[in-house]
């Protein structure tokens, strides 16, 4: 039993104990996401069920794309005010995810690599605000110095034909009184790659695919403008299936730790 008992004591210099692990092993992290539609960010709570497996609670953000989007350059006066032909609202999205991660390769050093699969599932909230454009009429082929009064206005397709210019993107905030919300679905399949010499600092990268789908069409884009539809069958989306790739960093969570820290800061305040 002695033998026995040195052994688990001593170990390799750099060599994680996995018993030691399997008790502290909850933890917290947060990502920050590229995806083939845009970009966002993540926060995860992982609870350990066993050795190899944990629950997964998680929130995402993001900033939707439609991948018709191209960017325009308007007047020359303001050489950095851009616009989106067609686009008419900004879409964010926030998804409140449940699920499951399993661990397929362990890490057995500290500067090694461990391998997990992961998935989860849960409702999403589509937000759109609209985007609001300084416009400008154009007299005897000039362009214009100053934006037309009421102004700002709304993208509308009849600006090309009306010698109505874009002169720059109205506030932000503008347009808030408007925002509309589409509810939806989602489904998140990937891997985890987690690296690095701190065992309770995670440094993960991972990878996957997104499915979700929504109520309705997203009016992220106005189809309705020749310009941008030459064919007459593009459509904003109800439906993705998005890649992601994105880079985590957190810290492992030790519940007997967190308890004893509570218990102490009871015992102060008394």
């Amino acid at each position: 039993m002695g033998v026995i008992s040195s052994y688990t004591a001593v170990y390799a210099q750099g060599e994680i104990d996995h018993q030691q692990r399997v008790f502290f092993r909850n933890e917290w992290s947060v990502g920050l996401m590229i995806n083939s539609n845009g970009f966002g960010g993540n926060y995860r709570y992982g609870q350990r069920i066993n050795a190899a497996d944990k629950r997964l609670y998680e929130i995402d953000f993001a900033y939707l794309r439609d991948p018709k989007e191209f960017r325009s350059y308007v007047v020359e006066r303001n050489s950095n005010a851009r616009y989106v032909e067609g686009k008419t609202n900004f879409a964010v999205n926030f998804r409140i995810g449940y699920g499951k991660q399993h661990e397929r390769f362990r890490k057995h050093d500290r500067g090694g690599i461990a391998i997990r699969r992961f998935h989860n599932f849960g409702p999403s909230i589509a937000v759109l605000k609209p985007i609001y454009y300084n416009v400008g009429t154009s007299t005897m082929g000039r362009l214009p110095l100053d934006p037309l009064p009421d102004n700002p206005h709304r993208y509308s397709p009849m600006w090309n034909s009306s010698n109505i210019w874009v002169i720059n993107r109205a506030s932000f905030f503008k347009g808030f009184s408007e925002i509309g919300i589409v509810p939806g679905a989602f489904g998140k399949f990937g891997y985890n790659f987690e690296f690095g010499s701190h065992d309770r600092i995670i440094h993960a990268l991972e990878a996957g695919l997104i499915a979700e789908g929504f109520l309705q069409r997203l009016q992220i884009m106005d189809f309705g403008n020749p310009d941008i539809n030459h064919s007459r069958i593009a459509q904003n989306q109800q439906f993705f299936l998005t890649v992601f790739l994105s880079y985590r960093f957190g810290r492992i969570v030790d519940p007997y730790e967190v308890r004893k820290k509570r218990e102490r800061s009871r015992e102060i305040s008394y």
